[in-house]
């Protein structure tokens, strides 16, 4: 898809074909394309200067009180131009605090494009690929966890607790179809690397917006780093990774100038990124997270009377505002199970609504935005409802 242009919950794209925007800039866009506030601190930033390699008098201190704030876990933050680097970062950085080398993420876990995220990633199709170019032993250094599974995830962070350096989650697995953790398992991992001195590390780059707090404070689980990405920038390039302040002090040249975990970025932080950042990060309200979670919920339950209506496998997943559809029948609640979706029909089914004038993520995986209204998801549902049948999915009618 080549998109011209977008506004509000709509893009266009280069046909002139209008398109109610459910991937939001791949989650980074909650409050839709071009929000008034957000164009216009980008704009008086522009016109001051886009970057000085110097950190601009107020933006970072603001946005990063702002992020704060929010999650009261992240005592201290650094920027970066991405989730990718935040996550590659915050996993450097449990190995300098802790002096192990290897890290557990989950089967499914998608942490960007670095080497230990592309272990058992949720983008791929096939759970043990190791894909080409990866630095030797990569695949060696990487323990994987069965989400959501406890005992088990439990019975293998025991038995390599001595050399774990850190445990990786989505709170909501993200590249794997919007499927949250339970709160059973997000204590499990808490208390557990609590034991063992093991740095727990959330990676909410895409959860960041499901509420004022995060999922961790959704869920009142507090993790040792956080990282974050999408969503903080306004639609431009930042990310950040931040938390405990005896471990974030390490990347401080200040306290220690003789550091081994410097942390250097060009770009991350620039002041155009924060400025727009902070504008958005300060019109996510209460109200506004409210309208989404209600508008999500609609959704859902939509969907779930849908597939009980025509007798058909179609499951959703998801929290808040973030969804994922799924045609299986088995319980989808990890790598495994989603796995287990016929990916043939949701990619169809996705080509059928984007025929309607939907445009999602060809995995179906979707969110909605704050300027969508009752009447965007309504009529998301009734194109579904068509596009099933005339598909020829549908059993029953």
């Amino acid at each position: 898809m080549y998109i011209e242009n977008g506004a509000g919950a709509y893009v266009w794209d280069a046909d002139g074909h209008k398109l109610l925007d459910l991937m939001c800039g791949d989650w980074l866009l909650p409050l839709g394309h071009c929000h008034p506030s957000v164009v216009e601190a980008t704009k008086t930033q522009v016109e001051n200067g886009t970057t000085f390699c110097s950190p601009h008098t107020t933006l970072g201190i603001e946005l990063a009180d702002a992020l704060q704030r929010r999650l009261p876990s992240v005592e201290r933050i650094r920027f970066t131009t991405s989730g990718t680097e935040a996550t590659m970062t915050a996993l450097r950085l449990a190995r300098a605090f802790t002096g192990r080398g290897t890290i557990a993420k989950m089967r499914g876990g998608y942490h960007g494009t670095h080497d230990v995220s592309l272990i058992a990633n949720g983008r791929f199709q096939n759970p043990d690929l190791v894909p080409p170019g990866l630095v030797p032993g990569t695949e060696n250094s990487v323990v994987l966890l069965p989400y959501n599974h406890v005992d088990e995830t439990l019975r293998i962070i025991e038995e390599r607790s001595g050399d774990l350096a850190a445990v990786i989650v989505e709170p909501i697995l993200g590249g794997t179809g919007m499927i949250p953790a339970t709160r059973e398992y997000l204590q499990a991992l808490r208390e557990v690397t609590t034991k063992h001195d093991i740095v727990l590390i959330f990676d909410e780059v895409v959860t960041f917006p499901v509420g004022l707090h995060g999922v961790q404070g959704m869920f009142g689980i507090t993790p040792d780093l956080t990282t974050l990405g999408k969503a903080i920038g306004g639609g431009l390039p930042l990310g950040a990774f931040g938390g405990r302040a005896d471990i974030m002090d390490l990347t401080d040249p200040v306290l220690d100038p003789s550091t081994q975990m410097r942390h250097a970025t060009t770009l991350g932080g620039t002041p155009v990124c924060l400025a727009a950042g902070l504008a958005q990060v300060q019109a996510l309200t209460p109200e506004v997270h409210d309208h989404m979670d209600a508008l999500a919920e609609r959704l859902r339950s939509g969907v779930r009377d849908l597939a009980t209506r025509m007798d058909v496998p179609l499951q959703v997943t998801g929290v808040a505002h973030v969804f994922g559809l799924h045609w299986s029948e088995i319980p989808v609640v990890d790598f495994e199970s989603a796995l287990a979706s016929d990916r043939v029909t949701m990619s169809k089914i996705s080509m059928g609504l984007l025929n309607e004038g939907f445009l999602m993520f060809k995995s179906a995986a979707g969110t909605v935005s704050a300027p969508m209204t009752a009447g965007d998801i309504d009529s998301f549902l009734g194109a579904l409802e068509k596009v099933l049948t005339e598909s020829g999915l549908a059993r029953s009618a």
